[in-house]
């Protein structure tokens, strides 16, 4: 596992220095929630858990929307706002389970980068209240680990698997039925979870161009497709 670079208060969520097919994962992901921002017109965005900003400022770069981007910890704040400065971009301090969700206004587009994983219990009541912020017709883009792939099965489902990535106590995968249900639930729309990505991060480099070459039929025989690291999630308002 890559060195940790960065805790949170609470000492759960890390942020890890970046090593080999991470940084091309990472630009890959961002690059997704800029094509969702563009499909929706989206001209306000919010990024929910925006850690250290990196995919805000993506977004903010390159769209000509306004960037929210908010987070719960302080420590995280502090760091994106000292890495990412641009006129579209701003960072915030925001719990939408503890405070006025609309504080910031409503949104074309809500995005974020396994962030709901992290309030499994909650869910119901977070998908609400982004839907609640969503202006009409607005998006929803998330991607999150999926638990049928054998990685974050061992991660998230074994309690060595547990310790080795630090999770919090509550942090759970999905399956992709578990996200079906929960965002019509809650009042999403034209919901579609695609389970995608066989570049799982932190492997060599050398490996980033066999596993592109591979990726695209992994992802489009249904033999293989359920092994997908992660679920791409979209809906509407």
């Amino acid at each position: 596992m890559s060195r940790i670079t960065l805790r949170d208060e609470r000492g759960f969520n890390q942020v890890f220095a970046p090593v080999g097919t991470t940084l091309l994962r990472m630009r890959r992901r961002h690059n997704w929630f800029i094509a969702e921002a563009g499909r929706v017109g989206a001209r306000r965005i919010l990024e929910l858990g925006c850690g250290t900003g990196e995919a805000a400022a993506h977004v903010a770069a390159g769209t000509m929307a306004e960037v929210v981007a908010v987070d719960i910890s302080d420590t995280f704040l502090e760091e994106a706002r000292a890495r990412h400065q641009a006129p579209n971009l701003r960072f915030e301090k925001l719990d939408l389970l503890g405070e006025d969700p609309l504080r910031l206004g409503r949104f074309d587009l809500i995005f974020g980068n396994g962030i709901l994983h992290h309030l499994v219990r909650r869910l119901p009541e977070l998908l609400r209240a982004l839907r609640c912020v969503a202006n009409a017709g607005g998006g929803l883009a998330f991607i999150e680990p999926n638990f049928l792939n054998p990685y974050c099965a061992f991660i998230f489902g074994t309690r060595i698997g547990r310790r080795f990535a630090k999770l919090e106590p509550d942090e759970m995968a999905f399956t992709p039925g578990e996200l079906r249900r929960a965002l019509p639930a809650a009042g999403w729309c034209e919901v579609e979870v695609a389970m995608r990505d066989f570049l799982l991060p932190g492997l060599p480099r050398a490996l980033e161009k066999p596993i592109q070459a591979i990726e695209p039929t992994l992802e489009s025989v249904a033999l293989t497709r359920w092994l997908a690291q992660s679920h791409f999630v979209t809906a509407r308002a």
